[in-house]
């Protein structure tokens, strides 16, 4: 039985080789991500010049683990670098709001969080307060005023900024797209042109995508490529124990003949 069970094992083990480099990779990210937050923990307590000495050593982190070469595309490179100079070029202007400032600094944050995690990414969370200013765009289309709906598109545009960023990361290119055109759509004059109809109606759509992207985005869904090696585990696992299984039942029934025949 002892034999079964190793030659069990050995299958695992073949099936799922050791993989220190991806262990490293991940350890080396968690410890970036885990930077990001402590940045913006620290500004949202008005603690900014230690954020702004956090967002320093994050990226000298990053540079010293290399973690350029390990991102998987030239979008990620462009999202992390993009937002942390705008968080670091920011955190200590004293001109600028407290909250904008922090806004910046959330950006960055959620941009490190949607290149490490697999699953459920934080932007993900921002879907109350990105709808919640959505729904007041869409009472103030409805009611004709065209300073009240200006002033709820800014507001929308600026909690949807956020997640922009890590949104392009998460999703496939031509969802995003299509989500930055109708963005862009929402600001030009012939969309206030439109009737209150047609508006509606344009709004109506938009909803549609942005809840989309949300429930698109909180699927946790097992990765198929990992469905499929586990599968294949299994299979080879159950196959080594039943021709084992078998070499054993075929031993003792040629070591009872033998005795039947002495």
């Amino acid at each position: 039985m002892k034999r079964i069970w190793l030659l069990a094992f050995i299958a695992f083990i073949y099936a799922f080789p050791p993989h220190a480099n991806a262990a490293e990779k991940n350890d080396d990210w968690k410890k970036l991500d885990e930077i990001s937050d402590q940045a913006l923990q620290l500004a949202k307590n008005g603690r900014f010049a230690e954020a702004k000495e956090v967002l320093t050593y994050f990226r000298n982190q990053f540079f010293q683990i290399n973690a350029r070469d390990r991102l998987q595309s030239a979008d990620e490179l462009r999202a992390i670098t993009v937002t942390h100079e705008n968080a670091l070029k920011t955190i200590t202007a004293s001109s600028l709001p407290e909250e904008e400032r922090i806004d910046k600094v959330t950006q960055f944050r959620l941009v490190v969080d949607a290149i490490h995690s697999q699953h459920q990414p934080l932007w993900s969370e921002m879907e109350t307060t990105i709808m919640g200013a959505f729904d007041q765009l869409e009472k103030t289309a409805g009611q004709g005023k065209k300073e009240a709906f200006a002033a709820s598109l800014r507001e929308f545009l600026n909690r949807y900024e956020l997640v922009e960023p890590s949104v392009k990361i998460d999703v496939p290119p031509e969802v995003a797209k299509k989500i930055d055109e109708e963005m862009e759509m929402l600001q030009t004059p012939a969309f206030q042109q439109l009737s209150q109809e047609e508006q509606r109606r344009h709004l109506k759509n938009i909803r549609a995508d942005l809840q989309s992207l949300f429930e698109g985005a909180k699927k946790d869904e097992a990765d198929p490529s990992l469905i499929w090696v586990m599968i294949s585990t299994g299979g080879i696992i159950v196959l080594t124990l039943s021709y084992v299984g078998w070499r054993k039942y075929r031993g003792e029934k040629e070591k009872n003949r033998t005795h039947q025949n002495e």
